[in-house]
Protein backbone atom coordinates (compact mmCIF):
# COMPACT_ATOMS: atom_id res chain seq x y z
CA UNK A 1 0.00 0.00 0.00
CA UNK A 2 3.31 2.31 0.79
CA UNK A 3 4.25 1.87 -2.67
CA UNK A 4 1.03 2.31 -4.28
CA UNK A 5 0.45 5.62 -2.36
CA UNK A 6 3.62 6.89 -3.41
CA UNK A 7 3.25 5.96 -6.72
CA UNK A 8 -0.07 7.66 -7.31
CA UNK A 9 1.73 10.89 -5.89
CA UNK A 10 4.27 10.33 -8.39
CA UNK A 11 2.17 10.28 -11.36
CA UNK A 12 -0.04 13.33 -10.05
CA UNK A 13 2.87 15.29 -9.94
CA UNK A 14 3.90 14.41 -13.81
CA UNK A 15 0.00 14.60 -14.44
CA UNK A 16 -0.56 17.44 -13.24
CA UNK A 17 1.87 19.05 -15.70
CA UNK A 18 -0.31 17.68 -18.60
CA UNK A 19 -3.38 18.31 -19.57
CA UNK A 20 -5.63 15.80 -21.97
CA UNK A 21 -7.89 18.06 -23.23
CA UNK A 22 -6.14 18.26 -26.61
CA UNK A 23 -6.18 14.77 -26.73
CA UNK A 24 -10.39 14.87 -25.53
CA UNK A 25 -10.59 17.70 -28.65
CA UNK A 26 -8.76 16.42 -31.55
CA UNK A 27 -9.47 19.46 -33.86
CA UNK A 28 -8.20 20.03 -37.49
CA UNK A 29 -9.38 23.40 -38.72
CA UNK A 30 -10.42 23.85 -42.58
CA UNK A 31 -10.38 26.46 -45.15
CA UNK A 32 -12.91 24.66 -46.80
CA UNK A 33 -15.62 21.90 -46.39
CA UNK A 34 -15.27 19.68 -48.97
CA UNK A 35 -17.12 16.67 -48.89
CA UNK A 36 -18.82 14.20 -51.35
CA UNK A 37 -21.30 14.57 -53.34
CA UNK A 38 -21.58 11.11 -54.37
CA UNK A 39 -25.19 10.09 -52.63
CA UNK A 40 -25.98 13.73 -51.04
CA UNK A 41 -26.75 15.72 -54.37
CA UNK A 42 -25.68 19.64 -53.76
CA UNK A 43 -29.60 20.47 -54.22
CA UNK A 44 -30.52 18.20 -50.94
CA UNK A 45 -27.30 20.05 -48.57
CA UNK A 46 -26.90 23.65 -47.25
CA UNK A 47 -24.04 25.19 -45.50
CA UNK A 48 -25.10 26.96 -42.47
CA UNK A 49 -23.34 29.15 -39.67
CA UNK A 50 -24.98 30.17 -36.63
CA UNK A 51 -23.45 31.82 -33.80
CA UNK A 52 -22.30 30.71 -30.19
CA UNK A 53 -20.74 32.65 -27.13
CA UNK A 54 -20.09 35.34 -30.42
CA UNK A 55 -18.37 32.61 -32.65
CA UNK A 56 -19.37 31.67 -35.97
CA UNK A 57 -19.83 27.85 -36.02
CA UNK A 58 -20.14 26.53 -38.83
CA UNK A 59 -22.38 22.91 -40.29
CA UNK A 60 -24.74 21.45 -42.49
CA UNK A 61 -28.38 20.96 -42.99
CA UNK A 62 -29.01 17.91 -45.07
CA UNK A 63 -32.80 17.44 -46.23
CA UNK A 64 -34.28 14.21 -46.27
CA UNK A 65 -34.62 12.23 -49.22
CA UNK A 66 -38.35 11.88 -48.63
CA UNK A 67 -38.24 8.21 -49.64
CA UNK A 68 -39.25 6.73 -46.55
CA UNK A 69 -42.29 8.48 -45.05
CA UNK A 70 -42.22 7.16 -41.30
CA UNK A 71 -38.75 8.98 -41.40
CA UNK A 72 -38.47 11.77 -43.41
CA UNK A 73 -40.60 14.29 -41.03
CA UNK A 74 -37.93 13.14 -38.61
CA UNK A 75 -34.46 15.32 -37.86
CA UNK A 76 -31.44 14.14 -36.21
CA UNK A 77 -29.44 16.83 -34.58
CA UNK A 78 -25.80 14.75 -34.71
CA UNK A 79 -22.99 15.81 -32.24
CA UNK A 80 -19.94 14.27 -33.84
CA UNK A 81 -17.04 12.90 -31.76
CA UNK A 82 -13.83 14.13 -30.89
CA UNK A 83 -11.70 13.52 -34.53
CA UNK A 84 -10.83 16.28 -36.76
CA UNK A 85 -14.22 18.06 -38.15
CA UNK A 86 -17.75 18.05 -40.47
CA UNK A 87 -15.80 15.85 -42.79
CA UNK A 88 -14.70 12.93 -40.62
CA UNK A 89 -18.06 12.27 -39.95
CA UNK A 90 -19.48 12.37 -43.65
CA UNK A 91 -20.18 9.07 -44.31
CA UNK A 92 -22.33 8.71 -41.33
CA UNK A 93 -24.28 11.56 -42.51
CA UNK A 94 -24.74 9.84 -46.11
CA UNK A 95 -25.94 6.77 -44.25
CA UNK A 96 -28.48 9.17 -42.35
CA UNK A 97 -29.76 10.86 -45.33
CA UNK A 98 -29.93 7.24 -47.03
CA UNK A 99 -32.15 5.94 -44.01
CA UNK A 100 -34.33 8.77 -44.95
CA UNK A 101 -33.55 11.58 -42.02
CA UNK A 102 -33.02 15.31 -42.54
CA UNK A 103 -29.36 16.24 -40.52
CA UNK A 104 -27.82 19.17 -39.13
CA UNK A 105 -24.38 18.31 -38.26
CA UNK A 106 -21.91 21.26 -36.90
CA UNK A 107 -18.60 21.78 -35.91
CA UNK A 108 -18.09 22.64 -32.27
CA UNK A 109 -16.07 25.73 -31.57
CA UNK A 110 -12.33 25.25 -32.82
CA UNK A 111 -12.98 22.56 -34.94
CA UNK A 112 -12.86 22.52 -38.84
CA UNK A 113 -13.88 26.39 -39.54
CA UNK A 114 -15.68 27.04 -36.53
CA UNK A 115 -14.29 29.57 -34.38
CA UNK A 116 -13.25 29.86 -30.77
CA UNK A 117 -11.70 27.14 -28.41
CA UNK A 118 -13.17 24.10 -27.23
CA UNK A 119 -13.83 23.18 -23.94
CA UNK A 120 -16.65 21.57 -21.94
CA UNK A 121 -18.86 24.40 -21.57
CA UNK A 122 -18.23 25.61 -25.17
CA UNK A 123 -19.53 22.16 -26.47
CA UNK A 124 -22.59 22.72 -23.89
CA UNK A 125 -23.21 26.16 -25.48
CA UNK A 126 -22.41 24.84 -28.77
CA UNK A 127 -25.41 22.37 -28.74
CA UNK A 128 -28.28 25.20 -27.54
CA UNK A 129 -26.82 27.29 -30.16
CA UNK A 130 -27.19 24.44 -32.69
CA UNK A 131 -30.92 23.29 -31.50
CA UNK A 132 -32.11 27.40 -31.37
CA UNK A 133 -30.76 27.46 -34.88
CA UNK A 134 -32.53 23.97 -36.33
CA UNK A 135 -35.64 25.16 -34.02
CA UNK A 136 -36.17 28.23 -36.57
CA UNK A 137 -34.95 26.31 -40.16
CA UNK A 138 -37.71 26.14 -42.06
CA UNK A 139 -40.04 23.27 -42.72
CA UNK A 140 -38.13 21.73 -40.19
CA UNK A 141 -40.99 19.77 -37.55
CA UNK A 142 -39.87 20.73 -34.14
CA UNK A 143 -41.72 17.65 -32.52
CA UNK A 144 -39.43 14.83 -34.38
CA UNK A 145 -36.27 15.89 -33.66
CA UNK A 146 -33.98 13.15 -32.46
CA UNK A 147 -30.44 13.77 -30.65
CA UNK A 148 -27.51 11.36 -31.80
CA UNK A 149 -24.54 11.84 -29.58
CA UNK A 150 -21.27 9.82 -30.65
CA UNK A 151 -18.30 9.57 -28.42
CA UNK A 152 -17.56 12.91 -26.84
CA UNK A 153 -20.74 14.32 -28.75
CA UNK A 154 -23.02 12.21 -25.99
CA UNK A 155 -22.07 14.80 -24.08
CA UNK A 156 -23.29 18.04 -25.34
CA UNK A 157 -26.27 15.65 -26.47
CA UNK A 158 -27.18 14.08 -22.75
CA UNK A 159 -26.90 17.94 -21.20
CA UNK A 160 -29.09 19.22 -24.13
CA UNK A 161 -31.29 16.62 -23.23
CA UNK A 162 -31.69 17.87 -19.52
CA UNK A 163 -32.50 21.39 -20.53
CA UNK A 164 -34.49 21.10 -23.96
CA UNK A 165 -35.93 17.29 -24.26
CA UNK A 166 -35.81 16.12 -27.69
CA UNK A 167 -37.68 13.11 -29.03
CA UNK A 168 -35.39 10.47 -28.63
CA UNK A 169 -32.08 10.31 -27.90
CA UNK A 170 -29.34 8.22 -29.21
CA UNK A 171 -26.13 7.56 -27.34
CA UNK A 172 -23.81 5.87 -29.46
CA UNK A 173 -20.47 4.42 -27.66
CA UNK A 174 -20.95 7.44 -24.96
CA UNK A 175 -18.55 7.48 -21.91
CA UNK A 176 -19.86 7.39 -18.36
CA UNK A 177 -17.73 10.55 -16.55
CA UNK A 178 -14.03 12.40 -17.56
CA UNK A 179 -13.49 10.11 -14.35
CA UNK A 180 -13.93 6.87 -15.88
CA UNK A 181 -12.65 7.71 -19.07
CA UNK A 182 -9.19 8.80 -17.27
CA UNK A 183 -9.18 5.19 -15.36
CA UNK A 184 -9.81 3.62 -18.34
CA UNK A 185 -6.97 5.04 -20.42
CA UNK A 186 -4.07 5.13 -17.49
CA UNK A 187 -5.49 1.77 -15.55
CA UNK A 188 -5.03 4.33 -12.41
CA UNK A 189 -7.24 5.00 -9.85
CA UNK A 190 -7.39 8.87 -10.26
CA UNK A 191 -9.80 11.38 -10.09
CA UNK A 192 -9.78 12.38 -14.24
CA UNK A 193 -9.41 16.10 -12.93
CA UNK A 194 -5.84 15.42 -12.60
CA UNK A 195 -5.61 15.73 -16.41
CA UNK A 196 -8.99 17.12 -17.58
CA UNK A 197 -10.46 20.61 -17.32
CA UNK A 198 -14.40 19.08 -17.44
CA UNK A 199 -16.56 16.34 -15.73
CA UNK A 200 -18.44 15.52 -18.82
CA UNK A 201 -20.20 13.22 -16.32
CA UNK A 202 -22.79 11.73 -18.65
CA UNK A 203 -24.02 8.78 -15.79
CA UNK A 204 -25.25 11.04 -13.64
CA UNK A 205 -26.51 13.92 -16.17
CA UNK A 206 -28.60 11.22 -17.86
CA UNK A 207 -30.64 10.62 -14.47
CA UNK A 208 -32.33 14.02 -15.69
CA UNK A 209 -33.12 12.98 -18.79
CA UNK A 210 -36.67 11.70 -18.97
CA UNK A 211 -37.40 10.96 -23.06
CA UNK A 212 -36.60 7.39 -24.27
CA UNK A 213 -32.81 6.47 -24.60
CA UNK A 214 -30.95 4.19 -26.54
CA UNK A 215 -27.63 3.37 -26.39
CA UNK A 216 -25.72 1.48 -28.43
CA UNK A 217 -22.14 0.36 -27.79
CA UNK A 218 -19.29 -2.00 -29.61
CA UNK A 219 -18.74 -4.81 -27.15
CA UNK A 220 -14.66 -4.76 -28.39
CA UNK A 221 -14.69 -0.95 -28.32
CA UNK A 222 -10.61 -0.63 -26.91
CA UNK A 223 -10.81 3.28 -26.66
CA UNK A 224 -13.95 3.58 -24.38
CA UNK A 225 -14.93 0.62 -22.98
CA UNK A 226 -18.74 -0.49 -23.09
CA UNK A 227 -19.08 -2.39 -19.73
CA UNK A 228 -17.29 0.49 -17.78
CA UNK A 229 -19.12 3.62 -20.07
CA UNK A 230 -22.12 2.59 -21.86
CA UNK A 231 -23.62 0.34 -19.64
CA UNK A 232 -23.27 2.61 -16.89
CA UNK A 233 -25.08 5.94 -18.51
CA UNK A 234 -27.84 3.06 -19.44
CA UNK A 235 -28.25 1.99 -15.55
CA UNK A 236 -28.92 5.46 -14.69
CA UNK A 237 -31.38 6.39 -17.54
CA UNK A 238 -34.68 6.31 -17.11
CA UNK A 239 -37.60 4.17 -18.48
CA UNK A 240 -38.35 3.77 -21.35
CA UNK A 241 -34.27 2.89 -22.65
CA UNK A 242 -32.51 0.09 -24.54
CA UNK A 243 -28.92 -0.79 -24.65
CA UNK A 244 -27.55 -2.84 -27.53
CA UNK A 245 -23.92 -3.78 -27.21
CA UNK A 246 -22.97 -4.95 -30.73
CA UNK A 247 -20.30 -8.28 -31.33
CA UNK A 248 -17.42 -7.44 -32.84
CA UNK A 249 -17.51 -3.39 -33.19
CA UNK A 250 -14.96 -1.16 -31.79
CA UNK A 251 -15.22 2.49 -31.64
CA UNK A 252 -15.61 3.29 -35.21
CA UNK A 253 -17.32 0.86 -37.28
CA UNK A 254 -21.01 -0.07 -35.57
CA UNK A 255 -22.96 0.35 -38.79
CA UNK A 256 -20.43 -1.67 -40.81
CA UNK A 257 -20.20 -4.42 -38.30
CA UNK A 258 -23.80 -4.37 -37.84
CA UNK A 259 -24.54 -4.37 -41.82
CA UNK A 260 -26.41 -1.31 -43.31
CA UNK A 261 -29.98 -2.97 -43.28
CA UNK A 262 -29.38 -3.65 -39.37
CA UNK A 263 -28.21 -0.72 -38.10
CA UNK A 264 -31.06 1.51 -39.99
CA UNK A 265 -33.51 -1.23 -38.88
CA UNK A 266 -32.55 -0.08 -35.11
CA UNK A 267 -32.58 3.76 -35.92
CA UNK A 268 -36.10 2.94 -37.61
CA UNK A 269 -36.92 0.98 -34.31
CA UNK A 270 -35.87 4.20 -32.22
CA UNK A 271 -38.38 6.45 -34.22
CA UNK A 272 -40.89 3.64 -33.73
CA UNK A 273 -39.76 2.45 -30.30
CA UNK A 274 -40.04 -1.08 -31.15
CA UNK A 275 -37.87 -2.74 -28.66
Amino acid sequence: MVYKFFFIIIMGLIFSSCDMDPFLFNTKTLDNYNVSNAIIPDSARQLITFQSQGNTIYGFFVKSNGKVDAIKEYTLLYFHGNKYNNTEYWDRVELFYSAGFSILIFDYEGFGKSEGTCSEEALYADARAARSYLYSFPGVDTSKIIYYGYSLGGAPAVDLSVQYPPKKLILEAPFASGDVLIQSGTLLDIPGSFLLKGEFNNADKIKNVHVPVAIIHGIDDKFIDSNKNGAEVFKNANLPKVFIQVPGADHTNIPQTMGIPAYNEFLYNVVSWNF
